[in-house]
């Protein structure tokens, strides 16, 4: 049992760093002041840590009828279950394994965050190299984020044991896996772990479509100046997260390689979206849809993989897609199948994109092998596949037309904007 209970110091200390907080950081600039409060703050997580390690030694813990250490931090403190149990690893090792770690951590220059980094790390070292391992971390730690210093830990593990840092690799790839489920909102959820390698190759294939790409002047008032190309940009762009950035980044990655590079075959056909849609619901107007007309009610869309989808999201799919036409008496008779035709022939897109350029979204300059051709009255609504009837759209702006209300105008003198509802 510890003789020495968190109690009987914890109180003192504290208030021992808050007082020298005040009195050092007091005549210092606001900037000053908040890396002191910083310092502060990670002092006092050392102190609450150790201080941790100590209650548990204690038989206090005992007495709280908490089995574990983790398990008082999660109900006592209401930190998340993960959290608990890496702050009282954390607690332990920089009380009784690291020593070099935890004397950092209390005295500001570590966070906790950094001695779990060291603590993971240690774990692969040579029993015998471990004392010299982690004072190289702790100096390194200093002046390093947690994350640059778990790099430069996983350099040092591959340089003390290459064995052991490829039997740590063979283990982070038998942790790979990918989930992708349809939510109870008729979301699709994607969670999952990528091996080193894999997921190097995810990020950069976002950051390709993330990273601005400056755009040429080409005298058609189109690349006055460096524009976003791949990653969105313009008027409303502001209003997507980074999060949001990424998901559209996903689905042009994704939309790419199913028009361009697949070659594979399923069931005989190229793989593709599938949408089965009623042709009442694929024609009907925004009013109808929204239940402003009288008549049969709207059937929705379905979606191959996910199910029922608007008949707004169908119109946008079915803007630049291939329409099979199956002709049926009832749900289940098929009378005939007609042959599958393109909406947008090869020759009409390759008008528009000389036309247009790019994406007439503002300040949107998307190239076209980027953008869909939309029909500006809609091709369900008797709307012509003609040149002077489509536009390039992203799939950002596109979405916005067909689920946002933003409209296209034609000026005057033939020039195509988007203007919000």
């Amino acid at each position: 049992m510890n003789p020495f209970p968190p109690g009987s110091y914890v109180v003192d200390e504290a208030r021992s760093v808050f007082d020298e907080f005040v009195t050092d950081a007091s005549g210092r600039d606001a900037g000053e002041q908040l890396v002191a409060m910083r310092q502060v703050i990670d002092r006092l997580e050392g102190l609450w840590l150790a201080a941790a390690a100590d209650f548990s030694e204690s038989g206090e813990l005992a007495e709280s009828g908490h089995p574990t250490l983790a398990s008082w931090m999660r109900h006592r403190c209401n930190l998340a279950p993960g959290e608990a149990s890496a702050r009282s690893r954390v607690a332990f090792a920089v009380t009784e394994s690291q020593p070099a770690t935890g004397k950092a951590v209390r005295e500001g220059s570590l966070s906790w965050r950094h001695a779990q980094v060291i603590g993971n790390a240690l774990r692969e070292v040579p029993a015998d190299r471990r004392d010299e391992a982690e004072l190289a971390l702790v100096a390194e730690g200093a002046h390093l984020d947690p994350g640059q210093l778990r790099q430069v830990a996983t350099r040092l593990v591959h340089c003390f044991d290459r064995e052991r840092a490829d039997e740590a690799a063979v283990r982070r790839l038998d942790r790979r896996g990918l989930s992708v489920a349809e939510t109870m909102d008729g979301m699709v959820s994607v969670s999952g772990l990528l091996d080193p390698v894999t997921g190097a190759l995810l990020m950069t294939a976002l950051n390709c479509k993330l990273r601005p790409t400056p755009v040429t002047d080409r005298g058609d008032g189109h690349g006055e100046r460096s524009h976003d190309v791949t990653g969105g940009g313009g008027q409303g762009d502001e209003l997507r997260t980074w999060s949001q950035r990424r998901a559209d980044a996903l689905a042009e990655i994704c939309q790419e390689w199913l028009q361009g590079i697949n070659e594979t075959t399923v069931g005989g056909v190229r793989p593709h979206l599938s949408v089965i849609v009623d042709h009442a619901t694929l024609a009907a107007s925004r009013e109808r849809r929204q239940g402003a007309e009288n008549g049969a009610p709207i059937e929705p869309a379905q979606l191959a993989w996910i199910g029922p989808i608007t008949a707004t999201e169908a119109q946008m799919i079915g803007c630049d897609s291939t329409v099979s036409r199956i002709v049926t008496d009832g749900p289940s008779q098929i009378l005939d199948v007609g042959r599958a035709t393109r909406t947008i022939p090869p020759a009409l897109r390759r008008a528009v994109s000389s036309r247009d350029r790019s994406c007439i979204g503002p300040g949107c300059h998307r190239p076209p092998e980027h953008c869909d051709v939309h029909h500006i009255v809609f091709w369900e609504h008797g709307g012509e596949t003609s040149l002077d009837n489509t536009v390039l759209l992203c799939r950002r702006h596109h979405g916005m037309v067909h689920l946002k209300r933003w409209k296209v105008v034609v000026e005057p003198d033939g020039t195509r904007r988007l203007a919000p509802p």
